[in-house]
């Protein structure tokens, strides 16, 4: 991820209309797979797409709404049937015709996460992506924030973590803010000096994070420091690093409009809040201007 703030002529002629057609859900960066290599994988199954619906129909005991081949080894196939006007998403073994499906519902779900944490519940459903099926309730008490994750099949409780506001170091007390909507939290108060302005030239350490806690960079994780002149990177950056001192660590947390804006940039997408965890190792100031003889001392 390059925090420097120039975009190509490409990223400039695309309109916020474009960014409105993108699918979050959809992958992007994958291609379609072979229509040979699909079809010998369909027809080695010992099972097929219909009687697949067959026994999802007879193990929930519903009507099939839709049902899809999952292409992987071994291949499964995902059925959705309505049962009581309830849509359950039945895997199907392609090789064993074996069907598992949630048998919890969503209101037993957080009847279980409230017996853990008897606050209030803000959110419940299914993750139909892992193997077996989870429940996921997000629930609120004494102020803070609990995900717990139950096994949909049989009600056993996976998870149960308690959920940070921001990823990242931990922090306390109150923020920062500042009048163009820069928040920090100094998580390590440095001792060393500050950089002068704009023309100079830090060395830190960070990590960056979507608000939903997603990474998109980490210096750490490439074991490499950024380098980088101040004036040169988004002005929440600018902003948050150049009122660092030496040897600090500060949480960022910069809204859009001082980061990259309402396009978004790369893995950062429109109108995106930033979060980073930032350690100021060095700092390099410009060199001084040679005094010219006869030229009046600066004031």
């Amino acid at each position: 991820m390059n925090l420097r703030r120039t975009v190509s002529a490409a990223a400039l002629a695309l309109s916020a209309s474009v960014f409105a057609q993108f699918n979050p859900n959809m992958d992007y960066t994958s291609l379609p797979p072979e229509p040979t290599e699909v079809e010998q994988q369909l027809s080695a199954a010992s099972l097929s797409l219909s009687a697949a619906i067959s026994k999802a129909e007879q193990a929930a005991g519903g009507s099939t709404v839709d049902a899809r081949a999952i292409l992987q080894q071994p291949l499964k196939y995902e059925v959705t049937v309505s049962v009581g006007g309830v849509a359950k998403k039945v895997i199907v073994d392609g090789a064993t015709g074996a069907c598992t499906f949630p048998r919890l519902t969503v209101t037993e779900a957080a009847a279980i996460a409230t017996k853990l944490h008897p606050g209030s519940v803000r959110s419940a459903g299914f993750d139909y992506s892992v193997d077996p099926a989870t429940a996921v309730v997000d629930i609120y008490e004494g102020g803070k924030h609990f995900n717990v994750v139950i096994n949909a099949i049989d009600g056993t409780v996976v998870a149960d973590k308690e959920v940070p506001r921001f990823p990242g170091a931990a922090t306390v007390g109150e923020a920062t803010t500042m009048p163009d909507g820069l928040m920090f939290y100094d998580l390590v108060e440095g001792t060393g000096a500050m950089p002068e302005g704009k023309q100079s030239t830090v060395k830190v350490h960070y990590t960056g994070w979507l608000v939903d806690g997603t990474k998109f960079d980490s210096s750490l994780d490439r074991d490499a420091p950024a380098q980088f002149m101040l004036g040169g990177v988004i002005p929440g950056w600018t902003e948050g690093v150049g009122s660092m001192k030496l040897g600090g660590k500060r949480k960022l947390i910069i809204p859009f409009a001082i980061a990259y804006g309402e396009r978004g940039r790369g893995p950062i997408p429109p109108k995106a809040t930033l979060i980073f965890d930032v350690e100021l190792l060095e700092i390099t100031e410009p060199a001084a201007a040679p005094a010219i003889p006869g030229a009046p001392a600066p004031k």
